[in-house]
């Protein structure tokens, strides 16, 4: 087993989002594999002073002024983390901890590659094919916020593509990714690292006729592509918002810019719910239409195995093992959700063969063994002669 030093962009905890939940998901699999992991990250809060969770070493919130983002060699998501306090921090730990290994959970710790001088390998854990999640970004804006992720654009690709090159592997969440990091020319070792579910698997349920007629999206409302893709859904939602139809957008505690919130009056926006298995178990249909952005998207996971029936984009289900028209509901475009969300809000029979099928597909699967492969990528690297 392996001594793993993990670098975070932020603290991961309290996992309230996807990107918190697949990487401490991930620490903890290695862990329970027998790895020794210490792991650093920064608090998400300027007045955050609650102690770290054991394991864990916390630097100070950061928040740079845009123009020292847009000026700096890095790009946005880079300059947002990493600076020499936290390249200090890596060299004392290194120092300290001895590490076999590094792991740079997301992107955005990369610049550490420079700390460790080609002296420790490290293994660059992806969320994303970052590049091309960016590229989709690029059209959906306008005016100087377009120019503006142009420029990130070139900056990314240039940092993603030195990741894997220089890098000793690379985990990726979806095969779509594994596919993209080949054709970018990377010779490194991949593997395909899927969430290990630590959430609710709810054994069995019934959607009736009292089931309220309920359309439920989760949506973590902290950066830009999660906004634009709950308008573009809204908009497709449009028929059943118009039918009476009750729309729920679990937003994880942000709130929706004021100006989505007053053209959608009858959607309701709900921050921390206190207990989520209760406030699905009251839900028919649930959506995951994010046409910006790639990777897994968790909450496909929290509709499957609270047996809520799964409306996805065609881009929104990657990994998932569903077969579209029987275990889930897979469109193209707006019009296609909206149509389709009206055909199934009232077919009960229908409904309830979504959820059991999808259940059943995945009753077994997303558990911690999800991060074998990447356990076993971590012993093969480390146990490599120190002069290959």
């Amino acid at each position: 087993m392996a001594r793993i030093l993990w670098l975070s962009g932020e603290y991961l905890l309290p996992a309230d989002s996807g990107i918190y939940r697949y990487s401490l998901d991930m620490l903890n699999a290695l862990r329970e594999m027998g790895h020794e992991a210490e792991a650093i990250g920064r608090r998400r809060a300027a007045d955050d002073t609650a102690p770290a969770a054991d394991g864990w070493t916390l630097l100070p919130y950061r928040n740079p002024p845009m123009w020292k983002k847009m000026l700096h060699v890095h790009p946005v998501k880079v300059v947002e983390m990493w600076d020499a306090e936290y390249a200090d921090l890596v060299a004392t730990k290194v120092a300290s901890f001895s590490p076999d290994i590094v792991l740079f959970d997301h992107l955005r710790v990369g610049a550490a590659l420079d700390v460790l001088g080609g002296q420790i390998p490290s293994i660059y854990l992806s969320q994303n094919d970052e590049t091309r999640v960016k590229e989709k970004m690029v059209p959906a804006a306008s005016g100087i916020r377009k120019q503006a992720l142009k420029i990130d654009l070139k900056k990314i690709e240039r940092f993603e593509d030195r990741l894997l090159r220089e890098c000793e592997g690379v985990s990726a969440i979806s095969e779509a990714d594994i596919e993209t990091f080949k054709q970018r020319g990377t010779t490194i070792p991949i593997v395909h690292t899927l969430p290990s579910y630590r959430g609710t698997r709810r054994p069995e349920r019934t959607i009736t006729s009292a089931t309220p007629r309920r359309i439920a999206m989760i949506s973590t409302l902290y950066w830009g592509a999660k906004i634009d893709n709950m308008v573009m859904a809204l908009r497709g939602l449009k028929p059943a918002i118009d039918a009476g139809v009750e729309i729920v957008v679990f937003t994880g505690g942000y709130q929706p810019p004021e100006e989505i919130a007053a053209q959608y009056p009858s959607v309701k926006f709900e921050g921390y719910v206190e207990d989520f298995d209760a406030a699905l178990a009251d839900c028919r249909v649930g959506v995951v239409y994010e046409p910006v952005g790639g990777g897994f998207k968790m909450k496909t996971l929290d509709f499957i195995f609270h047996r809520v029936p799964l409306v996805t984009g065609h881009t929104s289900a990657a990994s998932l093992p569903l077969t579209p028209g029987q275990s889930v509901e897979q469109v193209r475009n707006e019009t296609e959700l909206g149509s389709i969300a009206m055909e199934l809000i009232d077919d009960i029979d229908r409904l309830n063969g979504l959820q059991n099928a999808a259940f059943s597909i995945c009753r077994d699967l997303f558990t911690s063994e999800s991060a074998r492969d990447l356990s076993n990528l971590v012993e093969a690297i480390t146990s490599l002669p120190a002069d290959t």
